[in-house]
């Protein structure tokens, strides 16, 4: 009788589990905005539009470690209202202020061909927040490289390119649809921004022909307002190798998994928590070991991340197998 009430228990934690962590999952509300058809209708960037030169009320940011994303590279810029600004509070997402646009554009560089520097552009991302609410939607910029249109579905861009490496490289590049966008960027029943938290933007930045804190550089710009920096930490770049592999590998969970896998994430149920901040003997991973390195090493349906990626990341298979060969 004992043996199978303890059975019984084991059975209904994962159950009472989702339930806990299920209630305040309502729907997803609609969009509060209307995006325009084009890119260009926001007046984002000054001059020719492919050059992605912020406007007056845009500033450049980078993050300590970033999403893995078919190796392609990124442009990201905050545009604030103006006399606005981010309010941090610790070292998590900040809060931004109503009328706050994210802008990430994904393109590859043209590297070694000096005769067409130029990169390809490929699709620019937008968050609006309007009235408290985020609000998110892809951009495709056209063939001639002049515009980008609004997608009402994913779209599929067949890609050559050469990579970190200058290893030759093809794949059907995914632009994701805005449930896509959602499914990585909800928690709980809101939509929020991913890689701007203040530890994934502790980091040094070259402005102005020098090095800097990029906090700092952004609180004298009048972007940013820190209360207190004594909380704050940094998150590693999991591509630098001065860092230890169980810190690098942390981070490079946090910025490609722990967007879903968290208990506020839609792979909740999962029991997967693998935000940076999470102790690890909390975060499930030991017990998922082969699960997660199983899921990382294969494409098609089983892929993880499930969205975002069509190839392997080949250095970030190798990090995360280092990692968990050090637990055993």
């Amino acid at each position: 009788m004992k043996k199978a009430v303890i059975l019984m228990g084991i059975l209904l934690i994962p159950i009472l589990f989702i339930v806990l962590n299920n209630k305040d999952r309502g729907k997803i509300a609609k969009d509060n905005i209307i995006f325009r058809d084009k890119l260009s209708d926001y007046g984002l960037f000054k001059g020719k539009i492919a050059d992605l030169v912020p406007n007056d009320q845009g500033i450049s940011y980078e993050l300590a470690s970033a999403l893995f994303t078919d190796y392609a590279d990124k442009k990201r810029v905050i545009f604030l209202p103006k006399g606005k600004k981010i309010v941090a509070s610790d070292d998590g997402l900040p809060n931004f202020p109503d009328g706050t646009i994210i802008a990430k554009t994904f393109f590859y560089p043209q590297r070694g061909t000096p005769q067409n520097s130029k990169s390809v552009l490929l699709e620019t991302r937008l968050l609006i927040n309007e009235k408290g609410q985020w609000n998110v939607a892809t951009y495709q910029w056209n063939s001639t490289q002049n515009e980008a249109f609004l997608l009402a579905d994913s779209a599929a861009v067949p890609v050559l390119f050469l990579d970190g490496k200058s290893i030759k490289r093809q794949t059907n590049y995914i632009i994701p649809s805005r449930t896509d966008c959602i499914a990585c960027h909800r928690q709980g029943d809101r939509i929020l921004p991913i890689g701007p938290k203040i530890r994934n933007l502790n980091r040094v930045v070259f402005r102005d022909n020098d090095t800097i804190q990029q906090l700092e550089y952004l609180k004298g710009k009048g972007v940013i307002d820190i209360p207190s920096w004594s909380k704050l930490s940094s998150l590693p770049d999991d591509q630098d190798h001065n860092q230890t592999t169980e810190q690098r590998a942390r981070a490079y969970l946090e910025v490609n998994c722990a967007h879903c896998h968290n208990p506020r994430g839609t792979a909740y149920m999962t029991m997967l928590d693998l935000r940076f901040e999470s102790p690890v003997t909390e975060t499930g991973i030991w017990l998922k070991q082969a699960k997660i390195i199983g899921r990382m090493s294969v494409l098609g349906e089983m892929h993880m991340p499930q969205k975002g990626t069509t190839m392997l990341h080949e250095e970030g298979v190798i990090l995360i197998k280092d990692y968990l060969k050090s637990l055993k």
